[in-house]
Order: structure tokens, then C-alpha cells, then sequence
């Protein structure tokens, strides 16, 4: 007879009437039923309240988490007429979010519920984090009910899988049905896609739309496998792809670079395309003119620019990566420009470098012409 009671007051949730609960009187409970069971059938609901006698509009949002608790979330629409309904409306909300009221469903109804469905599947559960609200939207009064349901999914080998909750146990169902002003849906767990179902399903979602009656446990079984998402301890693979790239990238921008470079022994040596001054010396006859710079292609520098973090070089590579990215020469001064170093610093370190052999100096007129070594070789 406990159980009984609950599904007829449950059954009074979801039909949101506007009259006393008769069904709930008709079935009497038993005296060794709880108190609080009895009380079930001398509820009255909003019309009695507050004057409005309206039928309302009733969702059921289950949330169902890969935890395995579900989110409730029962949310009853009254249209409010007249501005006495709107006021009614009102001071009832106020009295229904401090628990003050006797509207046909609060959390104590699935305390119960919940309790005779942790008896049957033998999973510890228990209703937390409850919330109600109230307040009026677009000439629309609305009442919310929400709380957590703990363990309400049943683990399996394969996954989640929903269905006993709603049994209290003997193949009788706690929710026998969903009016035509009802609607049920059934949210998939994070993580989880739906297996098999005898449901329609709208964007990954059980979803019942009113009338509908159930007459047995498989009409609401729902089983859900894991995706291949990453779980909470699990990294992205577009942030390890993207790691692994630009690792890669760095590692070719340095080989480019140390490739680039003149080895040690390569100080002395001529390059096979040049050939060596047919007098051995260079006389000119009077002050020769600048040797014209030969600028490389702006956007071949711009790339070389962008694989080579210059903070990372020394000096002296500096000045070197200038000379080989302007054709292995450059005037002093464009030395300053680029770098924009003193001209001092670049005078001394220029000279420590001919001292070292990493480049050397040609005067002309006022000028210096720097270049990397067997570079600087002029036409007569």
C-alpha cells in the first residue's frame, strides 16, 4: 500500500490538475502506513491556494550525468488571465519557493520514491541539492522544481543503462504515464551516446511527448555507451598534435640555421664559383667607387626572420646572419640601421671579428664594406 500512495501522488505531480487529488483519497492508505504517506490524499494544489484555475503545462528534464545521477528538473507553466491571477500567482510563488506550500509535488514525494527504488535495485540513493522557484514570465506563472537523484543509472560491462529507477519493484512502475500537457525528456550523459532504445530520440535525447502510458520497465530502458571522447584526465589530441608540430618546427629551424653557418675550417677556403684576381692584387687607379649591395628577396628574408628567434644568437651570429641573408656583404652603416646597436658597439665588434677572422673590412672612401671571409673580392 506504501507504494501505492506514492504513485498516486506522483501521478497527481504530473497531471498538474486543478481539483483536489480524488484518486488519492480513493485509495486509502493502510494505518500502518506513514504519516507522511497518508497526507498525500488531503494535498490540495493551486486553485485551492491561490485562485487560479488553470491547467498547466508540465516538463520533465532528467539530466543524466556519467556519474550516474540524474538532474531533475520539473517545470510547471500556468497562463495567467487577468492581473488578480498575476498577483495570486505572485504571493503563491513566494510561498512555494520557501517550501510554505502544498502544490501537488516538493522533494519529500521522491525522498519517498527514492527510498523504495533504492529497496528494490539495491543501489544506496538519495535526493540532494533541491531548489524551487518561482516567478512569472511573459503573462506565464511558472513553478520549478530541481535536485539531484544519486546512483539513478545502473552500471553494465557495456556501459550505463537506465530503466530500473523508475520500478519500485514487482514489475510495478512508479511513472504509468504522460498527459497530453506533458512533456518527458532524457538527456544523455556527458561522454555517452545512446545504444538501444524503444524511445525517439531528438539531438541525442529521449524524448516523450504526452499522452503516452508505460506498462512496464523495457518501455523506459534506455542503454548508453562510452565515446571515444577524452575523459577529465585525458589530454585533447589537437593539443598533443599541435605540441608534437611546433617541436618539429623549431628542430628545422635550427638545423636550417647551424647549416647555414660557415664551418671552422671553411675560413680559407674559395668558393668553387669564384675565381681568383689574374694580377694577385688589387690596384685601383683612383678611389673606387661603392661595390652596390645585393639585397635578397624581401620575403625570403621575412621567412628566415620567422624561423630564427634572433634573441637566441650571439653577436657575432647576428652579424654574420645579416651578411649571408645580403649576399655575404654589407656597408657598415646598413650594419647599424639593421641591428640598431650603436656605432660604436658595431665598430668594435666588427673589428674583434676581422681580429677572429669571421669577416673582414674593406675602406672605401668613407666608408666600410663588411663581408664574410672571400667575399670581398672587387673588380679592377
Amino acid at each position: 500500500m506504501r507504494s501505492a500512495a506514492v504513485i498516486v501522488a506522483l501521478l497527481a505531480l504530473v497531471a498538474g490538475v486543478a481539483t483536489p487529488i480524488a484518486a488519492a483519497q480513493s485509495l486509502a492508505p493502510a494505518p500502518h502506513e506513514s504519516g507522511t504517506a497518508a497526507a498525500l490524499g488531503d494535498r490540495a494544489v493551486l486553485a485551492q491556494q491561490s485562485g487560479v484555475e488553470q491547467t498547466p503545462t508540465t516538463e520533465i528534464i532528467i539530466e543524466l550525468r556519467d556519474d550516474r545521477a540524474a538532474e531533475w528538473h520539473i517545470e510547471m507553466r500556468y497562463t495567467l488571465e487577468t492581473d488578480n491571477d498575476t498577483a495570486a500567482f505572485e504571493q503563491f510563488a513566494g510561498d512555494f519557493e520557501r517550501g510554505e506550500t502544498d502544490v501537488g509535488f516538493d522533494e519529500a514525494l521522491f525522498e519517498r520514491i527514492s527510498t523504495d527504488v533504492s529497496d528494490h535495485t539495491g543501489r544506496q540513493m538519495s535526493i540532494e541539492n533541491t531548489t524551487r522557484r518561482g516567478f512569472v514570465e511573459n503573462e506565464t506563472g511558472v513553478l520549478v522544481l530541481s535536485f539531484t537523484w544519486t546512483n539513478f543509472l545502473e552500471q553494465t560491462d557495456d556501459g550505463l543503462r537506465l530503466g530500473d529507477s523508475f520500478s519500485t519493484g514487482r514489475d510495478q512502475l512508479w511513472l504509468t504515464s504522460i498527459r497530453s500537457n506533458q512533456n518527458l525528456t532524457i538527456r544523455t550523459p556527458p561522454r555517452y551516446a545512446v545504444n538501444s532504445t524503444n524511445i525517439p530520440l531528438e539531438n541525442n535525447s529521449v524524448v516523450v511527448e504526452g499522452p503516452r502510458t508505460f506498462e512496464s520497465v523495457d518501455e523506459l530502458r534506455v542503454s548508453y555507451r562510452p565515446t571515444a571522447g577524452p575523459g577529465p584526465d585525458q589530454l585533447p589530441w589537437n593539443l598533443i598534435i599541435g605540441g608534437l608540430v611546433a617541436v618539429a618546427l623549431v628542430g628545422i629551424a635550427v638545423v636550417a640555421f647551424t647549416r647555414r653557418r660557415p664551418t671552422a675550417g671553411d675560413g680559407g677556403a674559395a668558393s668553387p664559383d669564384e675565381e681568383p684576381p689574374q694580377n694577385g692584387t688589387v690596384e685601383p687607379a683612383h678611389e673606387p667607387s661603392p661595390v652596390p649591395e645585393q639585397p635578397a628577396d624581401e620575403d625570403e628574408v621575412s621567412d628566415e626572420d620567422d624561423e630564427i628567434d634572433l634573441e637566441l644568437l650571439s653577436d657575432e651570429e647576428r652579424v654574420e646572419l645579416l651578411l649571408e641573408q645580403n649576399g655575404g656583404r654589407m656597408k657598415q652603416a646598413n650594419i647599424v640601421k639593421e641591428t640598431g646597436w650603436s656605432d660604436a658597439k658595431v665598430s668594435q665588434l666588427l673589428s674583434a671579428m676581422a681580429d677572429n677572422g669571421r669577416v673582414e673590412k674593406l675602406r672605401l672612401g668613407r666608408e666600410n664594406l663588411i663581408s664574410l671571409p672571400d667575399e670581398d673580392d672587387l673588380e679592377e
